[in-house]
């Protein structure tokens, strides 16, 4: 019970937090919606690539909690301050990187075969929302930074405040009331950019104040930083950002393949993906609690520890999975209404039920995907590198992506979200194997005596 009690107490503020972040792509597909099929499907499209790529750098970033709560757990200050200064780099970095890509991404839309209208809409929104990358990346190298210190109070405040200021801010840009000019699908973009701006001046000003944090300013102590002290983040942040492109690239993907079926469907996937992103931030928030008292647990050689945070962040997870699938099964007209409110015409009706189709699915694989993202945050907890990332790629790529792909002809839709699921299952069970397997064998080499804390970046 006292594992419980400190998972959800680290857990708790993070998955609100979570679930307050991802509200706003969630937000943002609404307002789309109010501007019609064509917009949403574009829109919805431009969203999906551009939160691939913001999950994809935060890949990246999150190693760096983990690393600080190893540091914590060995008592070393100096490599807490050098990897809040690497992870402040890195987010720079990415953010000209990734920035230059979304504003060119319409080339690569138009050879995969989506609409015009799809493509125009998408690099709309992309080129709006771009410039929320560098205040977003910044602000979530403070947040894992904050994370790995076991500080999450104002993670939970900031993201809050930022997600209720989102659909305001967001309304009024793209209707143009009051003083500002009517900027329609590019405000919903430039709203995103507003707040992440806000929440990241906030986030430095209030986590600044705690005595714990103070000794670690991110604009002092350069002389701590080296180039290669950058390494450790990226020798563990790269394959974890590539596990996190392997499926969140699965579900772009996706997005494609049911491009290639219509934009009606194309916009019933983006109602279902964002239903799914927003109920898998409670998997999420309880991944990285479980990562970050697995890391210290690992750090101070407590194998015991190890394994009971695993199994009970993992028995957690399946509670908060199953509520949103029981939501899905039983509300989807609800939820699908949300999303479907402009003018009604015989393609409103459509997308509103291919919407409740997909949430059927997607509700049964939410219990699978769940699972998978836990017990991958507890091996990232152990330094474990390589080994889940092989297993994420043979997973999503080689059975989830086929599977999508020939079930597609078959049930349209349906069957690429029932090829996602198949995927991500195996995954799971995979990545379950790793887990018992590998903490066997740190048992066996402590059992005997021999160093086990430099047995990861396996």
């Amino acid at each position: 019970m006292l594992k419980a009690k400190n998972i959800l107490q680290l857990a708790l503020p993070l998955i609100v937090a979570q679930l307050a972040q991802a509200s706003m792509g969630f937000i943002d597909t609404i307002l789309m919606g109010m501007l019609g099929v064509e917009t949403l499907a574009g829109g919805g499209l431009g969203a999906g690539i551009f939160s691939f790529s913001f999950i994809v750098c935060t890949g990246v970033l999150v190693a760096s909690s983990n690393i600080i709560a190893y540091a914590i757990g060995k008592g070393d200050h100096d490599e807490i301050h050098q990897s809040l200064l690497s992870s402040v780099v890195i987010a720079v970095a990415l953010s000209v990187i990734c920035g230059i890509g979304l504003w060119y991404v319409s080339g690569i839309l138009e050879s995969l075969g989506q609409s015009q209208s799809s493509i125009e809409n998408t690099e709309i929104y992309l080129r709006s929302v771009a410039w929320a990358l560098l205040p977003a990346l910044s602000f979530m190298a403070l947040r894992n930074f904050a994370l790995g210190m076991g500080r999450t109070g104002s993670i939970l405040k900031i993201t809050l405040v930022a997600a209720i200021c989102n659909f305001p801010i967001s309304y009024v840009l793209m209707k143009g009331l009051w003083i500002f000019p009517e900027f329609g699908l590019k405000g919903i973009g430039y709203g995103t950019v507003t707040v992440s701006v806000l929440m990241l001046v906030a986030f430095v000003w209030d986590i600044y104040r705690l005595p714990a944090l103070k000794p670690y300013p991110f604009w002092k102590g350069w002389d701590l930083f080296k180039l290669s002290s950058v390494l450790p983040t990226l020798r563990l942040g790269i394959p974890i950002a590539i596990a996190y492109a392997m499926e969140a690239g699965l579900f772009t993907a996706a997005a494609i393949l049911v491009g290639i079926i219509g934009e009606v469907e194309l916009a019933a996937h983006q109602i279902a993906l964002q239903c799914i992103t927003l109920s898998f931030m409670v998997p999420v928030g309880l991944s990285q609690a479980v990562s970050v008292l697995v890391g210290r647990s690992y750090g101070a050689n407590k194998l015991e520890d190890v394994g009971g945070y695993a199994g009970i962040g993992v028995l957690v997870g399946l509670v908060g999975s199953t509520v949103a699938a029981l939501f899905f099964w039983f509300f989807p007209e609800i939820i699908v209404n949300l999303f479907t409110q402009a003018k009604g015409t015989q393609e409103i009706a459509d997308v509103h039920s291919i919407g409740a189709q997909l949430l059927w699915v997607a509700a049964l694989f939410q219990l699978v995907d769940g699972i998978q993202v836990i017990t991958m945050g507890s091996l990232r907890g152990m330094k474990l590198a390589l080994a889940p990332t092989l297993i994420t790629i043979l997973g999503y790529w080689g059975i989830g992506f086929p599977s999508a792909f020939l079930l597609m002809d078959y049930w349209g839709a349906q069957g690429v979200w029932s090829g996602l699921g198949i995927g991500l299952g195996v995954t799971a069970m995979m990545l379950i194997t790793l887990f018992v397997v590998h903490l066997k064998g740190l048992k066996s080499r402590q059992t005997c005596h021999l160093p086990v804390s430099d047995a990861g970046f396996v």
